[in-house]
């Protein structure tokens, strides 16, 4: 029987529950692990824990990216699928550690590219940090803190969904060398399709990210960050297939749901979705 380890990281800014925090827990409530069951997965549940409160929010982020890592090692050793529900998209960087940091793509579905550094913006939004952390465009010292960590090469990350996006900023990552199927006014095509030409061909394993706002808005609102021109269910579930025919994957982060927005129930349903298309590829 296939197995799979639930591992709850309700965190955003270092607050358990909040906002995006919340969809972890809400996933869970919306039946998740009888979904699994359902489909014959054996499920085992972890849970981070709390927090200490006292090392602000860096301190507070860094620390969950410490215990997802953690999780996700044991999780593999115990021969269970890590699957790793978090409040936002920062955990990836836990997440790939604990695999050990494998030398594999990772295909990042994001309404946006978290690629943003400390240098680079003034709102000072940290969860806007995730990707540039995972391939060591900054925090480099908090970054060799977390158990197995060492960055991916960002010509191993592909994006699909990002839209919107600064003509600096795009600039910047296709100087690191990321590749992107882009959302919104700039989509010429079907995201299948086009993701499909940026996958490599000889790669047994991937690891895969969901940020649910890379779903359009006409779906639901994953979160108060979401835009028009994302992926409808169809295309997500399109760019899966297009991925899984080619390639397992090694892990699964689901990030940035928040449950208090309006028609969020259906985008959790993607989710669950996801998550079973995901595990129906595995062996």
């Amino acid at each position: 029987m296939k197995s799979v380890e639930i591992i709850l990281a309700p965190y955003h800014g270092g607050l358990r529950e909040d906002r995006v925090g919340a969809g972890p827990i809400r996933l869970m409530e919306m039946g998740l692990k009888e979904a699994l069951k359902h489909s014959c997965v054996e499920t085992h549940v972890s849970d981070l824990g709390d927090i200490p409160e006292c090392e602000g929010e860096v301190g507070r982020a860094f620390e969950v990216k410490r215990r997802v890592a953690d999780a996700v090692s044991r999780a593999v050793a115990a021969g269970h699928f890590p699957l790793v529900l978090s409040g936002n998209c920062n955990a990836e960087v836990g997440t790939y550690a604990g695999l050990g940091s494998p030398d594999v793509p990772l295909i990042w579905f994001d309404g946006h590219t978290d690629f943003y550094t400390p240098d680079d913006i003034d709102h000072g939004y940290f969860d806007s940090m995730g990707a540039a952390t995972l391939t060591g465009q900054c925090w480099q010292r908090l970054a060799k803190t977390v158990p197995g960590f060492t960055p991916l090469d960002p010509h191993r990350l592909i994006y699909c969904g990002s839209r919107h996006l600064e003509p600096g900023l795009l600039e910047r990552l296709s100087a690191t060398g990321v590749s992107m199927v882009e959302g919104g006014a700039n989509r010429s095509e079907p995201f299948a399709d086009a993701l499909d030409r940026l996958l490599p061909t000889r790669v047994d394993k991937v690891l895969i990210h969901l940020d649910m706002d890379c779903i359009d808005p006409s779906e639901g609102m994953a979160n108060q960050y979401a835009e028009p021109g994302g992926l409808t269910e169809k295309d997500l579930l399109a760019c899966l297939d297009k991925i899984l025919a080619r390639s397992g994957a090694l892990g699964l982060t689901v990030a940035s749901y928040d449950p208090s927005q309006a028609g969020a129930d259906r985008i959790g349903e993607i989710a669950i979705e996801v998550i079973n298309r995901v595990m129906a590829h595995r062996g």
